[in-house]
């Protein structure tokens, strides 16, 4: 079959003309004669006539685009094969190009432009990724703008789309995309996710914003490797920072350091639309400054040791919330403990004085090496650490960023002693000795044994009470009687 204008597909598409040539295949404006309709027909190019592995591609973009429902997603009518030739009829979408209008604006297109149009195209890869179906190829030449209807938009061509329950289409290590919207971990031949969409979402913005590509190269190899080693150049001051930092995160090398969905992305997008602050949120643990901790209440120094201090932390210490030199965060971790009642410990020492001066927190290995002095929060005052304590290593801790603990250790005098004796013990021992004393006592005769003393009735009627006990040999044992 070769395709030509006025070619009847099946007896019902006719090729009206031509509209486009992608690498795979030829886009035709047609007319259903059945349903009396304007249609887009996408043909199989003839040099791949019968090739199973185009094949296997057409299908799988035909099955993937009619599982997608959404406005800004072209809408899928019917698929065929004629003659080793597939074909998809779709629906037929107005507008140019996106690539067509970044190339008119050089130097950028305006704000109020680009983020109605992230915003769609965010919200139909979501549609998208909620299907398990990762696009691949995200790029302006595959979004259709309608200017003359308040800038509407369709994304298109899913021929190199892949979904989570189908099996590979390429071989392991072989790259699929464009190099200039290439994710990193694409570039390196790793399996595509939806956050590689994002990568590429975030280049397709970069271009409108700027006017061009972060990433280029002589070659297609060469800008795939800049995908993965350089780091994209700054967008134009003018632009509104959120939208900057919007950007600069999708593009980050690391797919967790992206926002974590592109229905994330689409929220922040609308955020900065209406003027509100948006909610930045990616894959990887938040950070949290020293303004939050203020916030929920903590504070960003540790008072003086010695009790001398109010609180307030060494002017020559580091800002709250400031970063350690390499970028890391240190993570809070309690101190260790040592027995019962002890309450929370500080380091102080070499190890300790050198974290005061430093920007970055204490570390675990260095709070571990450091000598030990222990402080006890009760509801009395706080004890004075003893001069020269420690070989005369200061004991204050301010400017360490650290919270203070909000446990209180309530003292007992369960731990006290005197002498050799703990207080429990000299109280037991005390009541011994009364208890001896008064049996003793009791035995001499000395304490009465009631205010009237014993009559002699009661004495004659403990006389005849008495009984006499004797043994009498019965047999190869004995048993006792009472006379």
């Amino acid at each position: 079959m070769k395709t030509r204008q006025g070619l009847v597909l099946e007896g019902r598409y006719e090729l009206d003309s031509l509209i486009a040539t992608g690498g795979m295949g030829e886009v035709w404006k047609g007319h259903d004669q059945e349903l009396n309709r304007v249609v887009a027909v996408k043909v199989l190019r003839e040099e791949y006539a019968g090739d199973d592995g185009f094949l296997k591609r057409f299908r799988a973009e035909a099955r993937h685009t009619a599982a997608l429902a959404h406005d800004a997603i072209a809408g899928l009518y019917d698929y065929g094969e004629l003659d080793g030739r597939a074909y998809i009829v779709m629906e037929l979408c107005s507008g140019r190009p996106l690539s067509d209008i970044i190339e008119e604006n050089p130097s950028g297109l305006p704000e109020h432009r680009v983020i109605p149009v992230l915003i769609t195209l965010a919200r139909a890869l979501d549609a998208a990724h909620s299907k398990g179906v990762v696009h691949r190829d995200v790029k302006p030449e595959n979004v259709l703008v309608d200017e003359d209807a308040d800038w509407s938009m369709k994304i298109t061509d899913f021929g190199i789309a892949r979904s989570n329950d189908q099996a590979r289409l390429t071989k392991t290590g072989l790259v699929m995309g464009t190099a200039q919207y290439l994710s990193p971990e694409q570039a390196m031949g790793k399996q595509a996710t939806s956050l590689s969409d994002i990568y590429a979402l975030g280049i397709v913005a970069y271009e409108m914003l700027a006017g061009h590509r972060p990433f280029t190269g002589s070659s297609q190899v060469e800008i795939a490797m800049a995908q993965v080693k350089q780091q994209p150049p700054e967008l134009p001051s003018h632009i509104h920072p959120d939208l900057q930092r919007l950007v600069m995160m999708s593009l980050a090398k690391a797919p967790a350091n992206r926002p974590r969905s592109a229905a994330a992305v689409a929220r922040i997008l609308e955020a900065i639309q209406r003027g509100a602050e948006p909610r930045f949120t990616t894959g990887a643990i938040p950070s949290i400054t020293g303004e939050q901790r203020t916030r929920a209440g903590q504070s960003s120094s540790v008072p003086d040791a010695t009790g001398a201090g109010s609180g307030a932390s060494d002017s020559s210490g580091p800002a709250p919330g400031s970063a350690s030199p390499t970028g890391t965060r240190t993570a809070a971790m309690p101190l260790p403990m040592s027995g019962r009642g002890r309450g929370v410990r500080h380091r102080s020492g070499p190890s300790a004085r050198s974290a005061i001066s430093g920007p970055s927190a204490l570390s675990a290995s260095s709070a571990s090496s450091a000598p030990r002095s222990s402080s006890r929060t009760g509801s009395g005052p706080a004890l004075p650490a003893p001069d020269g304590a420690h070989g005369g290593s200061p004991t204050s801790l301010d400017g360490v960023d650290t919270a203070p603990s909000e446990r209180t250790v309530h003292g007992t005098t369960t731990g006290a002693r005197i002498g050799p004796l703990s207080v429990p013990g000299m109280i037991l021992l005390i009541l011994l000795v009364a208890v001896i004393a008064l049996a003793v006592a009791g035995g001499m005769g000395w304490l009465p044994l009631g205010s009237a003393g014993v009559s002699q009735d009661g004495a004659e009627a403990m006389e005849q009470a008495r009984t006499m006990i004797r043994s009498v040999d019965v047999g190869h044992g004995s048993r006792t009687v009472v006379q």
